[in-house]
């Protein structure tokens, strides 16, 4: 199966397709599992603020309501979104070269790494976040390449300032955004101010829709404090752990091995060690602000996907890597359908 994904051909995406549409459709069934009801509110706009989602993805909930509420559209709607994320990572690792060969297992395996548990089935204020946040790191990756834009750095903070206002602990990654040009680009001073101006703009903009609705403070007031409500939920990072412990541990494999990076081009070095940053940034915010929602594994598992493939690219024997990538799978299962430690 992973010789499948590892041809360069587009067509591949059909075996993800089919994947997921055959992993949500016996989960409906056998699990007869429904998402959490959705209430309709008119309360605006302060009342679009629930727990760590932000403003756009209540606003979402109560514009679509009758497909947050269904178990069929719901499900659909989080499988478009997975997929999205699945093929913009997919696209970001082939233009960037990030392997000796173009391949699909990055796509394949990140879906597979996020079908573990029954919840990321439902459409989430994660998972919608981690879709902007893509595409945030698309552009900031450009920038790194080649490094003579103003355009690219503004548009990246403006898909993270986007992304921070579906789930609020992604306002960290401009973080994240600032380590990676600070270390790897040597950019330009104006260009971090471009950067926090692309990702206030974002803000500014919804806040002045809390403004006009007399609310305005009431946004800072909400948007704030979720940044620094920090909460480690061991039962839930102990569970997510069990249903990752292969990825994790095909990861620290290929993160500790060739430091040096003998064999790599200096792209593939740096971006090697974009997604370890990625890795860590994912790992702080599932431990310290996802909530004890298990969703919030999502951006981890970019980095894990990244990682995984590394680790099976590169070992010699096809049939082991094939034995390797097929009890991924198998844990993927597992954890989904007869959910051994939940």
């Amino acid at each position: 199966m992973l010789r499948y994904f590892r041809q360069n051909d587009p067509f591949r995406v059909i075996g993800i397709v089919l994947f997921i549409l055959a992993s949500r459709a016996i989960a409906l069934v056998g699990l007869k599992a429904v998402p959490d009801p959705v209430a309709l509110t008119v309360a605006f706009p302060s009342d679009l603020f629930v727990g760590a989602a932000g403003p756009l993805y209540g606003l979402l909930q109560w514009g679509l309501a009758f497909v947050f509420n269904s178990p069929l559209l719901n499900t659909f709607l989080a499988s478009a979104f997975v997929l999205v994320n699945a093929t913009t990572l997919n696209a970001l690792l082939i233009r960037n070269s990030a392997f000796e060969e173009n391949t699909y297992v990055p796509a394949a395996l990140f879906t597979i790494l996020f079908s573990f548990h029954p919840s990321v089935l439902w459409l989430s204020a994660e998972l919608i976040a981690s879709t902007f946040f893509l595409l945030a790191l698309v552009y900031l990756q450009r920038h790194l390449r080649y490094r003579n834009s103003d355009e690219t750095v503004l548009t990246a903070g403006i898909f993270l300032g986007l992304s921070s206002l579906f789930y609020i602990p992604f306002a960290w990654y401009v973080v994240l955004a600032l380590l990676l040009f600070l270390f790897y680009s040597g950019t330009l001073g104006r260009r971090y101010l471009l950067l926090f101006w692309g990702f206030s703009l974002t803000l500014i903009g919804t806040w002045m829709v809390f403004l006009f609705q007399e609310e305005g403070a009431d946004f800072w007031l909400l948007y704030a404090p979720v940044l620094v409500d920090f909460d480690f939920n061991q039962p839930l990072v102990l569970n997510a752990l069990m249903g990752l412990c292969l990825p994790v541990a095909f990861s620290f494999v290929a993160s500790t091995s060739n430091l040096a990076g003998m064999g790599m081009t200096n792209l593939q070095i740096t971006l090697k060690r974009v997604f370890t940053w990625i890795g860590i940034f994912g790992i702080l915010t599932f431990c310290f602000l996802s909530g004890g929602q298990i969703a919030g594994v999502v951006t981890l598992t970019l980095a894990l996907a990244y990682f995984c493939t590394e680790f099976l690219l590169h070992i010699q024997r096809k049939w082991l890597a094939e034995l390797f990538f097929l009890s991924l799978i198998a844990l993927s299962v597992i954890m989904l359908f007869l959910q051994p430690f939940y």
